[in-house]
């Protein structure tokens, strides 16, 4: 008998699919069914076709239960992940697996704020926007269903425009019947719960209120839940609920400017000022004592005559000049710097002679000499022989040693006052220290409050609403997500592109990860697609801005860039690279212009 093969077999359905799904033990049921037909037939292994018939057979079954599982596997992964297409830097196309929720960019972040509340109490939580969170008593429960004893923290986060939608990286497209959308938001937030790292649920018959603070008072607002599984907005209800507030008293402050903070211009007078001056102070005061230490004055040396030199006597001068009377019997030598001097002067009797300070103090003279109309300066230095220079020579070293041991002690002297200014001095930049490092301690707590408080103001839109009306939007929820108050927007019916970009005429394109347009005057954020190339869909009479996600970096195209171009029918847009330290969502939102 001929095997028969049959390529017609009907549709498998889900329940058979479900009921082979385990590999192994259809494989296993398959050969144990095999060796039992085989001892029960002992002819089995004498015909060809039937050996061949079973070994056909079982590839068949293999094969359509591998495909089966194989085809279910996919199935599985396809509705788990979405694969994305992105470029890197070889212009290659690569895909990689992304999150359903996937922030753009680590640098820009939408924080979460916790809060505590205790599950047998219950309470209110006010956010700085002015939202509210009331929790009934005993609402949460754990995964078995048991009630939360103790406090549970509540982490909480907003998103109020284009700027947070974007870092949060939620997706605002909502499918509605086959028909696509994409949602303007009037108010968005994330609430979850957990105690001790373990995620909490609110009880079937709870409800938690969130009044959220909206920056759109209009009444055209739609309630969703984001529902993670399914991958799209669920809608829960008209939002009809809506409270307008009026502003009560001044708007929010602006933060202080950081540098005029008093604590830290006390710092900054001190590292700059007061401490400067106290170094200064005392270097002069111990330049001053340094200076006041007598000084010692050496001696001069007793000259003897030199041989050949010309000498001489004067008679009578030493009480003309007394620095000579120390000396008895003083011989001159004339110096041979002295070009003027003849022998034919010892033969003259002088009527004037003079004697003063020559130009070595201490060494030499100035010796004048008059007679008549004539008169002769010669440099001579004292000298003695004999005893007298034995005498001097003796007076010469006492006054020689006293000398050195005063040089001796001035020198200790200063080195001492040396040693303590520098210590001081040293003390001094110590302190400096320590109070630039308080400085830059403060002074970077206080940029980290200040870029708090303005994100928190300008990631609300609040800071610019001080004088306009805001709105509480009642949400009453069952469970932890994300919410939305929102209008959903059809696709753009204007001109399409294929948008170019690069930083200008010159530059290489900056091909994009990631794409966003902004509609200025919908508030719609669109997440431009890959698979389609990029392309953009706009409306010529409305105000756009793109953003671009490439390698980390972060582009934009700002209004009048997006208009420029759209104007000259042309595709390629200019953008500019926001810096490296512009990694906040406030620097973030001024480049948007929002």
């Amino acid at each position: 008998m001929e095997p028969k093969f049959n390529i017609d077999r009907p549709k498998i359905s889900d329940e058979e699919i479900k009921k082979h799904q385990n590999f192994e033990q259809l494989v296993k049921q398959f050969k144990q069914q095999s060796l039992n037909k085989a001892k029960h037939d002992k002819s089995w292994w004498k015909s060809k076709k039937v050996r061949y018939s079973a070994v056909i057979a079982g590839i068949t079954v293999i094969c359509t239960i591998s495909y089966l599982a194989l085809f279910k596997n996919e199935s599985k992964q396809n509705t788990t992940h979405e694969t994305v297409i992105t470029q890197n830097n070889n212009k290659q196309n690569i895909p990689t697996k992304k999150n359903f929720i996937s922030e753009p960019s680590p640098k820009l972040k939408v924080n979460y704020t916790s809060y505590k509340i205790n599950n047998a109490k219950g309470g209110e939580i006010k956010h700085p926007t002015s939202s509210k969170i009331k929790v009934p008593v005993n609402t949460f429960i754990d995964k078995n269903g048991k009630d939360i004893i103790g406090d549970v923290t509540i982490e909480y986060r907003e998103f109020h425009d284009a700027a947070d939608i974007i870092a949060s990286g939620i997706p605002m497209a909502y499918d509605s019947a086959g028909k696509k959308y994409t949602l303007e938001s009037a108010g968005m937030f994330d609430i979850k719960g957990s105690q001790n790292g373990e995620p909490v649920f609110i009880k079937k018959d709870k409800k938690v209120e969130v009044e959220l603070a909206s920056a759109n008072s209009e009444n055209k607002f739609n309630q969703y839940y984001l529902d993670t599984v399914a991958k799209n907005w669920q809608y829960l209800k008209k939002d009809d609920k809506l409270s307008i507030l009026k502003t009560q008293g001044k708007s929010h402050e602006k933060p202080n400017d950081i540098e005029a903070n008093p604590k830290l211009q006390n710092l900054k007078n001190q590292i700059e000022v007061v401490i400067p001056k106290k170094i200064d102070s005392v270097k002069f005061v111990y330049t001053k004592k340094i200076d006041a230490i007598p000084k010692a004055k050496e001696p001069a040396k007793i000259n003897k005559p030199t041989p050949g030199r010309p000498t001489f006597y004067l008679e009578g001068s030493y009480k003309e000049f007394p620095e000579l009377a120390a000396f008895d019997n003083v011989i001159f030598e004339v110096g041979p710097e002295n070009k003027n001097y003849r022998q034919e002067m010892h033969e003259i009797t002088w009527s004037d002679v003079k004697v003063s300070e020559g130009p070595v103090k201490g060494k030499n003279y100035l010796l004048t000499l008059t007679y008549r109309k004539q008169v002769e300066k010669l440099v001579v230095y004292p000298t003695l022989t004999g005893n007298d220079l034995a005498k001097a020579e003796k007076k010469y070293e006492q006054k020689f040693k006293d000398y050195e041991n005063l040089v001796e002690k001035k020198q200790v002297e200063e080195k001492r006052l040396m040693a303590e200014m520098e210590a001081k001095q040293k003390a001094y930049l110590a302190e400096i220290k320590l109070k630039q490092e308080e400085f830059d301690k403060q002074r970077a707590k206080l940029i980290a409050e200040f870029k708090q408080k303005e994100q928190n103001q300008l990631a609300s839109n609040f800071n610019a609403m001080s004088l306009q009306t805001k709105a509480t939007r009642l949400f009453s929820i069952s469970s932890f997500g994300i919410f939305n108050s929102d209008c959903p927007h059809s696709e753009p019916t204007g001109k399409t592109i294929t948008p170019m970009f690069a930083v200008n005429d010159q530059s290489l394109p900056v091909n994009p990860d990631i794409l966003y347009m902004i509609d200025h005057n919908t508030k719609v954020v669109y997440n431009i697609a890959f698979k389609e190339g990029f392309k953009i869909t706009y409306e010529p009479s409305n105000n756009y801005s793109l953003c671009i996600f490439r390698n980390n970096k972060l582009f934009i195209c700002n209004k009048d860039q997006f208009k420029a171009t759209t104007n000259k029918d042309s595709n390629r847009f200019t953008v500019t690279e926001l810096p490296d330290n512009a990694d906040n969502l406030v620097d973030f939102k001024k480049a948007l212009e929002i």
